[in-house]
């Protein structure tokens, strides 16, 4: 935490770490729920320091972070600033408005292609997704029609800074309502549910990305998200169903989603060993355990096998706050030093994750 305090101070020392745009993000989300649900003072204080008005201005400002680093932070910020609360408080009030305009233009005004070579220029996140839901064309591949991280962090972020409006008790504003009710109709339409065991976002989406290229398929198998990325859900199901506390059919089914998040996570991602005590990790979110991000082009192997579990110790699952994945960490944390001797990242910063396990 003193680490980001630091490099967040001022643009030059954010220049020579610009990579902390995205990381902190990933790496801080956990400890922000933490904080506020033991309020933890210390950290608090700690949170307090980094996410200020001049830290988002310098991270706008940063040529060298890219676009979706910073749409990732603004999602971790609005987090921060949804479970400290704005009321009376001038700075956080500063930061919300702040980022409420930033992701406003993502939503109505930035130009919001992923690909050159889709069939329409759209201009808003909200434009794009519109598109993609009424099932028109938008190119030959497949991932042309793909709701991606781009869209992900602007809606999650919407969906934050509605909840804390509502705790402010400001008057909603009708963006951030439209951002809510979009990114509902996002996983009702384009989810999949499997035997009532599983489901899956856009399955077959990615079947033409390079990034997929590798994933070999059993019969009757899809090409879904990887596990990694797919961690994010876990946050997004939680606002949302903050939001839809009382409408009764909709929260069922963002509960619904979130059960069998869980048994997926367990079964497919994190599969345990009763025999030795660990789990094994398998690449993607139905349990295939295909290369990731491999190009052969130019020599590159990618992601290999069991190689992309990262993202359990980053600990975004502990959202889905169900016992069996209360269960898992526990498992987790006994054998951590067996855990942390397989991956090069996490041995970096071995007490940080370790910390990240054990948090309840």
């Amino acid at each position: 935490m003193d680490f980001y305090i630091d490099v967040f101070s001022s643009e030059t020392q954010l220049a020579k770490w610009y990579s902390s745009v995205y990381d902190s993000s990933a790496l801080l989300y956990i400890p922000i729920q933490y904080a506020y649900d033991t309020q933890n003072q210390e950290l608090i204080n700690k949170l307090r320091k980094l996410f200020t008005y001049n830290t988002l201005f310098i991270v706008k400002k940063n040529s060298q972070a890219d676009d979706l680093a910073k749409r990732t932070f603004y999602f971790t910020a609005s987090e921060y600033l949804r479970r400290n609360g704005i009321k009376d408080n001038v700075e956080n009030t500063k930061m919300y408005n702040f980022i409420k305009s930033e992701v406003l233009y993502y939503w109505n005004n930035n130009p919001a292609n992923i690909w050159d070579a889709e069939s329409e220029k759209f201009y808003g996140a909200k434009e794009r997704i519109d598109y993609i839901l009424s099932g028109n064309f938008n190119g030959n591949l497949s991932y042309y029609r793909a709701i991606t991280d781009f869209e992900l962090y602007v809606m999650g972020t919407g969906v934050s800074l509605l909840l804390i409006e509502k705790d402010a008790k400001r008057t909603v504003t009708p963006d951030l309502v439209s951002i809510k009710d979009r990114f509902y109709r996002v996983l009702k339409k384009e989810v999949i549910i499997k035997d009532n065991k599983a489901w899956y976002l856009q399955p077959n989406i990615w079947k033409d990305h390079p990034d997929f290229k590798d994933v070999t398929l059993e019969k009757s198998q899809s090409v879904n998200w990887d596990a990694s990325h797919f961690s994010r859900m876990s946050a997004y199901l939680h606002v949302l169903k903050l939001n839809f506390q009382n409408d009764k059919i909709k929260y069922s089914y963002l509960e619904k989603l979130t059960t069998l998040l869980s048994n997926q996570l367990i079964t497919n991602i994190a599969v345990y060993n009763s025999k030795n005590d660990f789990y094994n990790f398998n690449n993607y979110i139905d349990g295939n355990n295909s290369s990731f991000r491999s190009d052969n082009k130019e020599g590159k192997k990618g992601i290999q096998p069991s190689q992309n579990f990262e993202h359990i110790f980053i600990g975004w699952w502990k959202m889905l706050n169900t016992n069996e994945i209360k269960t898992m960490y526990e498992r987790i944390e006994r054998k951590f030093p067996y855990y942390a001797e397989q991956s090069a990242y996490i041995t970096h910063d071995k007490g940080f994750f370790q910390e990240i396990i054990k948090l309840k």
